[in-house]
């Protein structure tokens, strides 16, 4: 636990620090320029999506996958080695 009074008085410190000023370090380009125009966030979304549909949807790709494997996999092991 002795480290802990020497954070202290480090964070104490470091919140003492003068920063400089950032008024007027930008360009004047930079004051005049023209900020994107923003839009609401549902509307670049998109509509919700149903959960249980999409998890249906995941769930009939997850098993035509699972089939494919598994005839991949009786075929390789119906196969005779020479």
């Amino acid at each position: 636990m002795k480290p802990l009074p020497l954070l202290i008085v480090l964070s104490f410190c470091a919140s003492c620090v003068d920063f400089p000023e950032l008024e007027g370090s930008e360009p004047e380009s930079l004051k005049t320029t023209r900020y994107p125009k923003l839009i609401p966030l549902k509307e670049n979304l998109g509509p919700p999506i149903d959960p249980v549909s999409e998890a249906a949807e995941v769930e009939e790709d997850l098993s035509a996958r699972r089939e494919a494997l598994q005839k991949k996999a009786d075929k390789l092991q119906s196969e005779e080695i020479n």
